[in-house]
């Protein structure tokens, strides 16, 4: 029985649904489904197809839509919506879209800007009258604006948000805003100065989504219904959460990475405009179209020529208005991504020319989304999208001796690297190990993430005590001292060490945990904000030994997190629940107790009371 299974979901993997009988001379859609890409092109290195790439990411079902000429060119559903049932994924299977849910959501916000319902820059609390955002000192110079929401530039916190399982109770929008019971996440609040900085954060566009039914008194999901989805024929689209039965009969199921199956199979989210949407690649190319139609003043179905071109001109650090700006070379592209719990989405589309794709995939591994678009752009030519690829050079054996050894990336992090049969083979601390492939005789670079190393062979010492690496003056033969990382926003150097270095990590997975935590106390203790002792990585690594069934030594790693950082509500959140799976009953609750002192918000911690105080 199982072979038959697998046996069909081969076959469901490789004979697609079509969603436009066109006819297709020229191949494109096959060389598409044959060219996904990864991030680093190697000249000679083969492409992969979309069938490998969903087995080895292990994706059950994938949908796209490619933009050409401002339509629709062709869309194509892959693989299975749901593993148990293997109904096979079709053009109008409902995916989560994510964080798309914003752009879509500017949209309608940007509607009733038109409308003269809101402006851009007035104080949102003018707006909201079911719940208002506290003031305090960040927002007495400058109150938080529907653009500051809508670009990522109001301060306030939240990032993004789990959803709740089918079974849990749903809360309501102020429950969430103010981070009370049952919402699971922190209250959503403004911690620096609107309009200073950009940082990401669905609970501002949770504050646009309330304010929007303060205006309209209706249900998000027929103000965006009769705004956006209606006018723009997005008929397989709908923010209805949760999602109705008579929808849910097309949607797909979520799955983890490992691919297993979502808790409840999807995920609700009453923060509809932030994470919301169930649609389909189709839905989302429509409204991408209008988008690029109106923003050449080919079409005004939903917002005129000048409403799109504020959306899609940068605030801050390439964000506009419910969407990201990449830049390539001269061109241009504008798009968003979208992560709900089992699902991956991504638009993106030109700025000034009309082609595109949407693509979406009910699995957490989104890295396949990618591959397909550079497989699009390869195909369709798009303009300035692909790097050049490198060409790989030959090293002897003896040369890529040189460049064995360990080097240091941070005080917790090394490098480990290997001649493993003619290969140059690297090793991080706690992570995959990859291969490092010669562009010249010095440089390396990496296929799974743009970056590049540069091996260094002298070191001098600088006026202010510091060491400057270069290639000069020591001579060709000479071993390298030190590696210099580059990549678009990394640049670091990591500095030959012996063998019998050990970092904190290393002592900590050997079991020295007391050796392990006076490592971190010392690197605390001499560089207070280094990466290697931040809080949340302080906290992942407590967790890390938890999952390893290590409580003690979880619990010993949660207190050192809050001795570091006694102010922190998430530290004592943390050490709360390993006390409670060592079933030390009091002490979790005295941890909780103080988190909720610190943070009245945590939903998490005052369910964990709840349940530790229950007679």
């Amino acid at each position: 029985m199982k072979r038959l299974v697998c046996k069909l979901l081969l076959v469901v993997y490789l004979i697609p649904s079509i969603a436009f009988a066109q006819a297709n001379p020229d191949g494109r859609i096959k060389k598409v489904e044959a060219g996904l890409l990864p991030a680093v092109l190697i000249k000679g290195d083969p492409s992969w197809s979309i069938a490998e790439r969903m087995k080895f990411y292990k994706a059950p079902g994938l949908s796209i839509a490619v933009i050409k000429d401002f339509r629709i060119d062709w869309a194509r559903g892959y693989g299975v919506k749901d593993v148990t049932t293997n109904e096979p994924v079709t053009t109008e299977t409902l995916f989560q879209a994510g964080s798309i849910s914003k752009s879509v959501n500017a949209m309608v916000a940007m509607k009733k800007v038109e409308q003269g319902k809101i402006s851009l820059d007035e104080d949102i609390n003018n707006k909201l009258t079911t719940w208002k955002l506290p003031d305090n000192e960040f927002t007495a110079k400058k109150k938080v604006t529907l653009k500051n929401l809508l670009s990522h530039t109001a301060g306030t916190t939240v990032h993004g948000f789990p959803g709740y399982a089918p079974t849990e109770t749903i809360p309501t929008l102020p429950q969430v805003l103010d981070g009370t019971s049952p919402a699971n996440t922190a209250a959503v609040r403004v911690d620096f100065e609107p309009g200073t900085r950009f940082r990401y954060s669905g609970g501002g566009t949770t504050i646009a989504q309330l304010a929007i039914m303060d205006i309209e008194k209706k249900p998000y999901p027929e103000i965006a219904r009769e705004t956006v989805l209606a006018p723009l024929k997005m008929t397989n689209s709908t923010y209805s959460q949760p999602l109705p039965p008579e929808w849910r009969k097309k949607a797909a199921t979520g799955y983890r990475p490992n691919g297993s199956e979502v808790e409840g199979k999807i995920h609700v989210y009453p923060e509809m405009a932030a994470a919301g949407l169930w649609t389909t690649p189709t839905d989302l190319a429509k409204f991408a179209i209008e988008m690029q139609l109106s923003r050449a003043g080919r079409s005004n179905k939903v917002l005129t020529k000048e409403s799109v071109q504020k959306m899609t001109t940068a605030v801050m650090d390439e964000v506009g208005l419910g969407f990201f700006i990449e830049k390539h070379g001269n061109a241009w592209y504008f798009g968003h991504g979208g992560a709900d719990e089992g699902f991956r989405a991504e638009l993106l589309v030109n700025g000034e020319k009309g082609y595109g794709v949407a693509v979406m995939t009910n699995s957490d591994n989104g890295q396949i989304l990618r591959e397909v678009i550079r497989s699009v752009a390869s195909e369709y030519g798009w303009d300035e999208f692909l790097p050049t690829p490198y060409e790989v050079v030959t090293l002897n054996a003896a040369k890529l001796n040189d460049y064995t050894g360990r080097f240091q990336v941070n005080p917790d992090r090394v490098l480990t690297i290997a001649n493993q049969n003619g290969k140059l083979i690297a090793r991080p601390t706690g992570d995959q190990e990859f291969e490092l492939l010669p562009i010249s005789e010095t440089t390396f670079v990496r296929r799974d993430a743009d970056l590049k190393y540069e091996f260094l062979r002298v070191v001098t010492a600088g006026s202010n005590g510091g060491a400057t690496y270069g290639n000069g003056n020591g001579g060709s033969n000479a071993v390298p001292v030190a590696i210099q990382i580059r990549g678009n926003e990394v640049s670091n150097s990591a500095k030959r060490v012996s063998a019998d270095t050990v970092v904190p990590f290393e002592l900590l997975m050997a079991g020295k945990t007391k050796e392990a935590l006076a490592g971190y106390r010392k690197i605390k203790n001499e560089s207070p904000d280094n990466v290697s002792v931040e809080e949340g990585r302080i906290n992942n690594l407590g967790y890390r030994l938890l999952q390893q069934k290590r409580v003690a030594d979880a619990i010993a790693m949660f207190k050192m997190n809050v001795e570091f950082y006694p102010n922190a509500w998430n530290t004592y959140d943390s050490l709360g629940e390993a006390y409670m799976v060592d079933g030390e009953k009091d002490l979790a609750i005295a941890n909780y107790k103080k988190s909720l002192a610190l943070n009245p918000g945590n939903g998490n911690g005052a369910a964990m009371l709840k349940k530790l105080q229950a007679p």
